[in-house]
Formats: C-alpha cells, structure tokens, sequence
C-alpha cells in the first residue's frame, strides 16, 4: 500500500505528464503503473476542493484511528513482558521507539498548522 505522500507523488506526475500531452497508457507505461490509476488519479484532480478535502479527512481520520488502535493492541500485549531471545526484544524496542518518535513529529506538526491552546502539550504529556 503505498503512503499518502507517495500518493501525492504519483498524482503529481501523473498530471504533469497529462498536461505535456502523454496518453492515459502512455502515463502508466512511464510510471509503471496501470492505466485505470492513471485515469482515477485525473478523475481526482476534477473533484470539488471540498470533496478533495473532505476525502483527505476520512482518509486521515481512520488512518488515525488504526494508529491508536494498533498502539492499544501493542500495549496489551505488554511486549516488554514477552519472553523472546534478546535480538527479537531489541528488534521490538527499536521498532516501537523508530514508531514513537514518528507518532510524536506527527503529533507535534499540529502545533505548527493549527495554531489553537488545545492542541499544545506541555513536554510531560499534559494538555497546557
């Protein structure tokens, strides 16, 4: 599956290379990509802004809440407390420090675009 920064990626080339005249199979020759991509990729760009943007919510709302959803599953699994041989426990805790420290630059970003109290956290983890 690929992110949404892919995504946005892909759209991108996909109507540059539109606009300098390549065919829908043109395109998806070039990007290695199918052409039904190709043409639901166009279709998105003929969207309404607010239908774009509307999409982008859903889109990110469920992908926040498969985030919070595997983040619960993770801490009730309590992995910390699983017997395991030593390269799987660091395995784990690299992978779940590299996962924290991503969900903690995304949280952060808020700050930055959305410029309300509510969403600003004081360093121990409280609301300020």
């Amino acid at each position: 599956m690929s992110t949404p920064t892919e995504v946005a990626q892909r759209r991108a080339n996909v109507r540059r290379l539109w606009r300098g005249g390549a065919s829908n199979r043109a395109i998806a020759e070039q990007l290695g990509i199918h052409h039904r991509t190709v043409a639901r990729d166009l279709e998105w760009f003929e969207l309404p802004l607010a239908e774009r943007v509307a999409q982008r919510v859903a889109q990110t709302d469920e992908a926040v809440r498969q985030a919070r959803a595997a983040a619960q599953a993770a801490a009730d699994m309590r992995p910390a407390h699983v017997p395991t041989d030593a390269e799987t426990a660091r395995r784990w805790h690299d992978q779940l420090r590299a996962t924290a420290a991503q969900l903690a630059a995304l949280a952060d970003e808020f700050t930055d675009h959305t410029p309300t109290t509510e969403c600003a956290t004081d360093p121990t983890g409280g609301a300020s």
